[in-house]
């Protein structure tokens, strides 16, 4: 190729209430890597579409100006329907294109994609060098069948190669190319965050870790099991970064396990504290409670932190063994009630409709969460997604049952529900109303900052109409 190689990440929009509207993280990092390895010979662009209405337009006028040679869709695999109302104009509008799909979609749905859509390929697990690679290949015309951690087709045949190796020292990234957005559209008070409560208008999520080693069956694991983690310098630096240069001053942290390694949590937060940055620190994307010590959150809290999550799940430990999360329920519950003697505001995460949990069971996790000192909680309902343990655990315990259909535009209900009969919704509704006590409202409503954005937030979420 004799000019730059065009190359556009889409973020999908599916129509969904209450949709957190955050930075798309994924494809910054993917953006950043690829000019770090490619150069000027790219030009990359982003496009949002849960912005705007006429997605459809958008898609058109967009191709229309960038005219790309490769379009990447970073999909979640509860974003499938995406592809069936937008792929075909995506297609129409880049007839010469690439097309590609990531995220946890690509690496555990390429099978379904590949038959389905006419994309070059699905890109499996960590996405940075497979582009990489895959983009080096199209500039030459060469073949992609030896790049690894991709899927393709090979005639009717569906081929998966071996997996790329993750990437280990995280510090030899670079920072996400923050230049491809715009932060304004992401900083509108009275949109639905992923933290829910906001303590500052200009805010960013953040990542200084990848990977769990927990093995959780919910979790798609797409970076893999082994911890792998910035040094607390490399992470401080970014936030430094944002808040001099895009003016950044509240910081969201998203690892999936940021206080597993609690030396570095304490270098991390002395780093805040000594840089005198003014800065507010949320979690929402749940702490490790049983390995969270009342030093860190004292920590933590000095450094400017003013909200935590915790993922608990279930209350029973029959199901807390099943699900390997075997979390020390006890331990959790004391250092929730601490966070809150502190003064910070406290979310917890619940699941219920695990395969074979049962109705007590279910019910058990409501109790624990209503009794305990959280100031926020979220139940949700269990969706066994492909790629997950849970996907392999539902399908031995029910041979019978399709899988495959558990989703709700096919059911209209959990699969839990479709099993047994039970209304898992009705439970969930149930449980926010006796959780939501007001008491306990009136103890969330004194502690949150930003009050009058915050509950009307919290009255549209409730009537399911918050749009972007």
């Amino acid at each position: 190729m004799d000019r730059p190689i065009r190359i556009l990440f889409i973020k999908p929009y599916i129509d969904t209430p209450n949709q957190a509207i955050e930075i798309p993280m994924g494809l910054l990092y993917l953006s950043a890597y690829l000019r770090q390895q490619l150069g000027d010979q790219a030009v990359i662009e982003i496009l949002d579409l849960r912005f705007g209405k006429d997605k459809k337009a958008i898609i058109t006028q967009k191709f229309a100006e960038f005219k790309p040679d490769v379009i990447g869709i970073g999909m979640l695999s509860f974003e499938d329907s995406f592809l069936e109302e937008y792929f075909d104009t995506i297609r129409q509008k880049a007839l010469q294109a690439k097309i590609i799909v990531g995220g946890p979609y690509g690496t555990y749905n390429y099978a379904d994609a590949l038959t389905t859509y006419d994309i070059e390929c699905a890109v499996a697990g960590e996405g940075e060098r497979v582009m990489a690679n895959l983009i080096r290949c199209f500039m030459k015309g060469a073949d992609i069948s030896g790049v690894k951690g991709i899927a393709y087709r090979n005639g009717e045949e569906v081929i998966c190669n071996e997996r790329e190796d993750y990437i280990e020292d995280l510090d030899l990234l670079p920072v996400p190319a923050y230049d491809l957005i715009d932060f304004k559209r992401y900083w509108r008070p009275y949109k639905f965050q992923m933290n829910v409560v906001l303590a500052e208008k200009r805010y960013a999520l953040i990542i200084s870790s990848r990977a769990c080693p927990y093995k959780c069956l919910y979790c798609h694991g797409i970076f893999g099991s082994k911890l792998r983690k910035r040094s607390p310098e490399h992470f401080v630096s970014e936030i430094k970064m944002l808040y001099d240069k895009y003016g950044i001053r509240e910081f969201q942290i998203v690892d999936d396990v940021f206080n597993l390694d609690r030396k570095r949590l304490h270098a991390i937060m002395h780093q805040i504290i000594e840089s005198k940055l003014k800065i507010k620190i949320a979690f929402p994307n749940g702490l490790r409670g049983d390995v969270l010590e009342e030093e860190d959150l004292l920590l933590m809290k000095k450094a400017g932190v003013y909200m935590v999550t915790v993922a608990i799940e279930s209350a029973t430990p029959r199901i807390q063994k099943m699900i390997k999360k075997d979390l020390n329920i006890e331990k959790v519950m004391k250092r929730i009630a601490f966070a809150n003697k502190i003064g910070l505001i406290t979310r917890g995460f619940f699941m219920i409709g695990f395969p074979g949990e049962t109705v007590e069971e279910m019910k058990a996790t409501v109790r624990l969460a209503a009794e305990s000192k959280l100031d926020m909680a979220a139940f949700s309902i269990v969706v066994p997604f492909p790629g997950t343990g849970l996907y392999e655990l539902t399908k031995n315990m029910y041979k019978d049952f399709d899988i495959d259909k558990c989703f709700a535009r096919y059911y209209g209900k959990s699969f839990y529900e479709a099993l047994t009969g039970y209304n898992t919704e009705k439970l969930r509704k149930y449980a926010h109303l006796r959780f939501y006590s007001p008491l306990r409202l009136a103890r969330l409503f004194y502690k949150v900052p930003h009050k009058i954005a915050f509950m009307y937030k919290w009255f549209c979420a409730g009537l399911g109409v918050l749009k972007v």
